[in-house]
């Protein structure tokens, strides 16, 4: 199944989705947090020295692994690993939520 996102199509379940549904959930929200704590990482240390388009896909990606920790019900400790980010940061995360 497919749906079109900025006029491509985007498969809306690929293999590596599917593989990752199928771990136990403790597993899942363990990769889910690790991968908010690397991204927040990131956005603090190198947001500076990227341009507009390395910034936007950053905080995307940030956005998108805050998401998922939300959806497994971990949301109140994604909150605090946001929590150490710089304010700036958080701002612009709660503008991608909007």
């Amino acid at each position: 199944m497919t749906q079109i996102l900025r006029g491509a199509h985007v498969p809306t379940q690929t293999a590596q989705r599917r593989r990752l549904a199928t771990l136990p959930q403790r597993i899942q929200i363990e990769l889910s947090l690790d991968r908010l704590t690397r991204f927040a990482g990131l956005e603090r240390e190198y947001a500076g020295q990227l341009n507009a388009a390395g910034v936007r896909l950053l905080r995307s990606s940030t956005f998108a692994a805050y998401c998922d920790c939300r959806a497994l019900g971990v949301g109140k400790r994604a909150d605090q690993i946001l929590a150490k980010s710089p304010t700036e940061t958080l701002g612009d995360v709660a503008i991608l939520a909007s």
